[in-house]
């Protein structure tokens, strides 16, 4: 009797282990920027910093890395152009004194201040519009008029 009931708990365990894993690759296969080219990552990028599109973050903030890492390459235009806004204030220096954690983005803490930036990412769009939290590509493509994919 005791073999039966220890060898139902292992059978148990097999299936709850099954029943998480299943559940773990569904929660990473939400779209990230290794499903779309990097030309389309580069242009929705280059897209939102022409139209003026800002993301206020900071560099310890986990749903700004989950952001980042949805651009892919493309992030490094958000960066370059300035799309990305960096609110925390040990990022407000010189930038000969930048903290490596910085990321080479200086700080502009008093703008993320007046712009009531609470909560990261926090988008701002041309019509003063803002989302926060982490969005999908599609969505701040067509928050912003950009094409996409």
């Amino acid at each position: 009797m005791a073999k039966k009931k220890s060898s139902g708990f292992a059978l148990i365990g097999v299936i709850l282990l099954i029943i998480i894993l299943l559940v773990v690759v569904f929660a990473f296969s939400r779209k990230t920027g290794g499903e779309y080219d990097d030309e389309k990552l580069n242009a929705l990028a280059s897209c939102l910093a022409d139209k003026g599109v800002k993301e206020y973050g900071a560099f310890w903030c986990p749903n700004c890395a989950k952001q980042e890492k949805m651009f892919g390459v493309g992030y490094g235009i958000i960066k370059s152009r300035s799309v990305y806004v960096e609110c925390d204030p040990r990022c407000d220096v010189p930038a000969s004194e930048l903290p490596r954690a910085c990321r080479g983005v200086v700080g502009q803490t008093e703008l993320c201040l007046q712009k009531g930036v609470e909560k990261y990412p926090h988008w701002e769009f041309q019509d003063g519009s803002t989302l926060i939290g982490v969005q999908e590509l599609n969505v701040l493509a067509e928050k912003a008029g950009c094409q996409f994919p």
